[in-house]
């Protein structure tokens, strides 16, 4: 009897040590995998306990007239196996393309924050773009003429880096059509006006990316983490399961996590965004390029849901749900009273609908789809136009 227990006693103990070694290896195959064919992350940085090179110098070079563009490569993009690409010329999601315009062809320059450019909130591949889908449908219907795009957006554009850069770079591809895409963007400014000559600088001025003002964290910080922080495989598998912080986001712009976001924003920086428009404007004119301007779509809207405002990052711009609706009114009805309607495309019935955004202004490939739709029915006029 004691020898068979015995015996069931060394089977059992044979069987959890060869099941605990099968997982032991199973896990270093799968963690020298990972380690092998995906870039590094340090926990460490993404939950902004230490401070991390600026991932803005990762990707972007300095630039003197628009604070910064793309760094020509191709970029692997985290949390998915698709690529985003530059071009030559620091364009973003953009074929290469000759300075000099080819003749029978017709170019399309898009301006635009993180939504044109598709990165932001999960990131759109190149093909995915709204801009690249908008240029791919019209030359379908204009396919005796080259219709050639230019992706001028970058994340955190607002209209001040758009004009910059439309008219220290851009201008010189010869663009027959601009399509100039901002709202969200512009509220990083609306509550500064009173220090608007200090945006986009540090508080000495200067402005690179050699520097961080203060740590920079994407995801909320767990006690588990001092127990996997040295393993790739565990925190990656944890950064997916817990997903991207707003609060840490917020945090870095000295907003405190308890504290009520303001219901009001200044409203002289209203003036500002028209002015900037007028600039654009001008300077298409000048260019001889026809402007047509987006009204923003955006997942903030007075009938937004409880459950789709815990995706709104209300905290980067310091007020809340309200005063975004009523800032992104504004901005519609400024867009109205300087530009054409006919050079108007209004965007704003895809507002509110959860399924179009991966957030609070990034749109899902399906609302790309549908942006892309709208857009190129109305371009299409201009284009015949441009053709004749």
């Amino acid at each position: 009897m004691n020898n068979k227990l015995l015996s069931k006693k060394r089977t059992l103990a044979y069987t959890f040590f060869a099941i605990t070694l099968c997982m032991i290896g199973t896990f270093l195959i799968m963690e020298i995998y990972v380690r092998i064919t995906r870039p590094y992350y340090d926990l460490w940085e993404k939950t902004g306990r230490v401070i991390s090179e600026s991932p803005m110098k990762q990707y972007y070079l300095i630039d003197a007239f628009s604070a910064y563009r793309g760094k020509p490569g191709i970029y692997p993009t985290e949390g998915n196996n698709l690529d985003k690409s530059v071009n030559k010329y620091g364009f973003i999601s953009s074929p290469e393309i000759d300075l000099v315009k080819p003749k029978n062809t017709i170019r399309i320059l898009f301006l635009g924050g993180s939504s044109t450019a598709g990165v932001g909130g999960k990131n759109l591949s190149d093909d995915d773009t709204w801009p690249t889908l908008t240029s791919k449908i019209l030359q379908t219907k204009f396919d005796k003429h080259n219709i050639e795009y230019i992706n001028g957006a970058l994340g955190g554009y607002s209209t001040f880096e758009s004009y910059g850069r439309l008219w220290s770079r851009a201008r010189f591809f010869s663009p027959d059509i601009i399509v100039l895409n901002h709202a969200w963007n512009e509220m990083y400014y609306f509550n500064i006006v009173d220090d608007i000559l200090a945006h986009r600088t540090y508080s000495d001025g200067t402005w690179s990316f050699d520097r961080l003002p203060k740590r920079m964290g994407r995801y909320d910080k767990y006690w588990f983490d001092h127990l996997i922080r040295y393993s790739q495989l565990f925190t990656r598998l944890r950064l997916k399961l817990t997903g991207r912080s707003d609060w840490v986001i917020e945090q870095n712009l000295n907003v405190k996590k308890n504290e009520p976001l303001l219901n009001h924003y200044d409203k002289r920086a209203l003036e500002i965004f028209r002015t900037n428009l007028k600039l654009i404007k001008e300077s298409a004119k000048i260019i001889n390029a026809k402007l047509y301007v987006i009204k923003q779509p955006t997942l903030i809207t007075s009938d937004t849901s409880d459950e789709d405002k815990k995706r709104c990052r209300y905290g980067l711009h310091g007020f809340g749900h309200e005063a975004h609706v009523d800032a992104f009114n504004q901005i519609y009805q400024i867009i109205e009273e300087e530009i054409d309607r006919k050079y108007i495309i209004d965007l704003t019935g895809l507002s509110g609908i959860s399924e179009n955004f991966h957030d609070h202004i990034h749109p899902t490939k399906f609302g790309s789809e549908i942006i892309a739709e709208i857009t190129s029915k109305s371009l299409e006029n201009e284009i015949k136009y441009t053709m004749d």
